[in-house]
């Protein structure tokens, strides 16, 4: 089995959700998931929505970059299944939003919220690049009408 399909999620009511074990080197010492690691949840969450749009690549193929990231804690977690749920929020020239939960107890559990700004960025010229019609139009199929509505501007207006 590929790491592609071991890895791979699906589409459920306009989120992406990934199924993932926590492991034991997420746990720290009070035997709870580190805070820091929620970022990496985030991490898995949006690379996954990003080759279910684009095809399946390597890192060269995410041609976005982080320009602002924030979690909300809503209660601890342990080494459990998790759901890494992910979707597409508000969509500007060059930039859009991921939002994100981390779900545990089959879904029932709100652990924690996040949402991520990403810049769409030309690796070879260093520089942001325009949302494309192609793209805005993918994101509208798998993910529905809702993620293309507002939500709120953080991180400015790119």
């Amino acid at each position: 089995m590929s790491a592609e399909e071991l890895f791979r999620g699906s589409w459920q009511d306009g989120w992406y959700v990934v199924p993932h074990q926590v492991l034991f080197r997420d746990i720290d010492a009070f035997g709870h998931v580190n805070n820091a690691v929620f970022f990496t949840y985030f991490e898995l969450g949006r690379t996954q929505v990003w080759f279910d749009l684009n095809g399946w690549g390597g890192p060269r193929d995410i041609n976005f970059i982080v320009a602002h990231a924030e979690c909300d804690f809503r209660m601890q977690l342990g080494m459990v299944p998790i759901e890494i749920r992910t979707r597409i929020g508000e969509i500007r020239n060059s930039s859009f939003d991921f939002h994100s939960e981390i779900r545990s107890n089959g879904g029932a559990d709100l652990v924690a919220t996040g949402k991520v700004v990403v810049v769409l960025f030309d690796w070879v010229r260093r520089t942001k690049v325009p949302i494309g019609e192609e793209l805005r139009r993918k994101i509208g199929e798998k993910a529905g009408p809702g993620a293309l509505q507002p939500s709120g501007n953080i991180g400015g207006s790119t």
